[in-house]
Order: structure tokens, then C-alpha cells, then sequence
């Protein structure tokens, strides 16, 4: 997901204080939740709303909203991991892995991670299908229908950097390839450490995710089908039903609070069983392009800095949801933003409830 993007597909004791003003107001969604984590738990947190508009159930720790782009970090995670066991080098051509596709002749892993590949960003609205569908869903078919049909090279490979949910798509294929394993059963397996965080609905205590009606929901029938993905219209508010996304590597997870509360308090801690501090290090470094540039991007993360203090981030924004996530290496501290309502680009509303955080704490 990047700034100019114009699409809909888009354990711990904890302290809760009343949340920052309008960077929340400003997103206008009916249900948001922000936490700010460190190796040892979850040191913050603020919730507001319930799972939908005609629910008078409040959201909690463990309501479940989709993460959709944030995804790709932990798609990320488990190259680095793969690159940690010495199983492939970031400087290995593409092409090594997945020969079949001829357009990644000159792209290199690392190029992929930083969205330095020249790879185009085809429109995503329509690689979605409800969660009913998911059991026979075929995966590997979707993703190569996309990358014979749709890849595209638009500009010069490591010239710079330009967003592309298709890097994430052969990321996703390359760790099939090397370990044998669907990208879910690598990443269900070697990636997550909780239940909370996964590929699949749960029956109980979900978040509806909502879209604005009026003329911004006239435009959402030309980008899918609305008889099918969405409900009535509810007090001004188009209701998702249960979707999940055709390519899983660029932005299928789901998760609770809780799940990424435990998920990333592993994370930052030095000795962790997920990723090493090295591997760490090189993961959130900023990358450059072949002019020696800064690429506004590290190794499946943007990059940014707030007040001085550098961080690796990620937007995500899809039917229904928008979402953020941080990590401040320097302070060892993520921070994580889940609302449900659609975004169409990164509105970099941490910057305002970190900044709000930090300065009294």
C-alpha cells in the first residue's frame, strides 16, 4: 500500500488511558484500536466501538479485524528467517527459484523486499473472495495467473522504488519454493507464535469492516461486486461481509490485539525465537537504489522518522479496514493502529498518537 494508492483492497499487563485526539476523529471509523508494545508486554493501550454498528458488543483484546498489507512484514520475517538458515542469499536472482517466470531475469530478492524490482501494481480491488470460499480456494492458480498475465517490468530494476503487491507475490512463491511448504504452512509453522494472528475468520468476536456510502460507494460498484461483498447499507455505512484476499504473501493476514501484542513483544526482545538480533538489524535497515539513493524503504518495511527517532513501518488498507504498524528499533517499542473502515493511503496517523505517547510516558 503506498501514499498515492486509490484502491479499496486496499498474557500482559496493560495500562489504558484516554486515546490522543484527532488523528482518530480524522479517520471517522466506528470501532479503532491502538497499542504500544515492548519486549516486556503490551504498556498501552485505547479502544472505542463495538464489533458493528448494530452490535451493542464492545471490541476487545481478542476481536479480530483484517491487517491486509501489514502482511507483507511478516512475509518479510520469514525471508530473513530463510536467509538467516543460509537457505537463499537477498542478492540471489528470483529467476533461481522460480525459472517458470521470465520477467524476473534481472531481479534480484533484495529488489523484491524493497520494491526496487520495476514490477507494475496491477489494481488489487478484484483479488478478493468471501470467506466461505476459502477452503477451495486454489492459491497456487491465482498466483500464477498473476504473475504470467499481469506482471509487467515498468521501469529499470534497483532504479527506485515503486510499491507493487506483486514483489510480495513471488516473495510468497520463492518461500514455497525453498521449503517445500504452501506460504500459510510456512508461516503458520515458522512465523506466528499465537493462535490470534492467522489466514482465517473466526466464527466469534469479529469486526465488521465498513465503507462510506455516497458517492464513495457509487465508486466502490465499479471496483467489485457489490451484491456479493457487502450488506444493506447501515446508518450511512456499507457493511464487508467476511473476505479474504487471493494472494496471501501481500496481504492476507487476519489478527486480534492480543495476537499482535504477543507476536511483537517476541519480536523485540534481543533473543528471540523468531528472528535474531542480526538478522533484525538488517531487516529494518534502510536499503538504497543502484545510485546509491535512499529508497524510503528497508527490507519489507517503509521507513520514516518521528521527532528524530527513527522507525520501520507498514499501512494497510483494504474492504473495510485501515490499519498501521511500527517498530522503533533505537527504543525497542512497537506501536500498531487497527480501525475498520476502508483507507485508501497511508494517513500516517501513528504519527500523532506515538508522538502523543512518548511525550508523556
Amino acid at each position: 500500500m503506498k501514499t498515492s494508492i486509490i484502491v479499496l483492497i486496499m498474557i500482559t499487563i496493560s495500562t489504558s488511558c484516554k486515546t490522543p485526539p484527532n488523528a482518530i476523529e480524522e479517520l471517522d471509523a466506528p470501532a479503532f484500536y491502538y497499542g504500544v508494545v515492548s519486549p516486556e508486554g503490551l504498556l498501552y493501550h485505547s479502544k472505542k466501538g463495538n464489533l458493528s454498528v448494530t452490535s451493542d458488543r464492545p471490541i476487545d483484546d481478542h476481536s479480530q479485524f483484517a491487517l491486509y498489507s501489514i502482511t507483507k512484514t511478516f512475509t518479510a520475517i520469514a525471508i530473513m528467517q530463510l536467509v538467516e538458515n543460509e537457505d537463499l542469499k537477498l542478492d540471489d536472482l528470483a529467476i533461481e527459484y522460480l525459472p517458470q517466470y521470465e520477467f524476473l531475469e534481472e531481479i534480484t530478492i533484495r529488489h523484491l523486499l524493497t520494491h526496487q524490482s520495476g514490477i507494475n501494481n496491477p489494481l488489487p480491488t478484484k483479488w478478493i473472495h468471501l470467506a466461505e470460499e476459502d477452503e477451495g480456494f486454489d492459491f497456487q492458480d491465482f498466483n500464477d495467473e498473476i504473475l504470467t498475465q499481469k506482471a509487467k517490468i515498468k521501469f529499470e530494476v534497483g532504479s527506485k522504488s515503486s510499491y507493487s503487491n506483486i514483489n510480495f507475490i513471488v516473495l510468497g512463491e520463492i518461500i514455497s519454493t525453498v521449503t517445500g511448504l504452501s506460504y500459510h504452512e510456512y508461516i503458520n509453522t515458522y512465523v506466528l507464535n499465537n493462535p490470534e494472528i492467522g489466514f482465517s475468520w473466526k466464527k466469534q468476536n469479529v469486526v465488521t469492516g465498513y465503507h462510506p456510502s455516497g458517492i464513495q460507494g457509487f465508486i466502490l460498484g465499479f471496483l467489485l461486486d457489490k451484491n456479493k461483498y457487502t450488506e444493506e447499507k447501515t446508518d450511512g455505512l456499507i457493511p464487508f461481509k467476511k473476505l479474504n484476499l487471493n494472494g496471501s504473501a501481500h496481504g492476507g493476514l487476519l489478527a486480534s490485539a492480543n495476537g499482535l501484542n504477543v507476536f511483537l513483544q517476541e519480536l523485540l526482545k534481543q533473543n528471540n525465537a523468531i528472528l535474531s538480533e542480526d538478522m533484525k538489524q538488517q531487516m529494518f535497515k534502510e536499503q538504497r537504489t543502484n545510485d546509491l539513493e535512499p529508497s524510503g524503504h528497508s527490507l519489507g518495511w517503509f521507513t520514516g522518522s518521528l521527532n528524530g527517532e527513527k522507525y520501520a513501518h507498514h499501512p494497510g488498507g483494504g474492504g473495510g479496514f485501515y490499519v498501521e504498524l511500527r517498530v522503533y528499533p533505537n527504543k525497542g517499542i512497537a506501536t500498531y493502529l487497527l480501525t475498520n473502515k476502508s483507507g485508501f493511503s497511508d494517513k500516517g496517523a501513528l504519527d500523532q498518537l506515538d508522538a502523543s505517547y512518548f511525550k508523556h510516558h
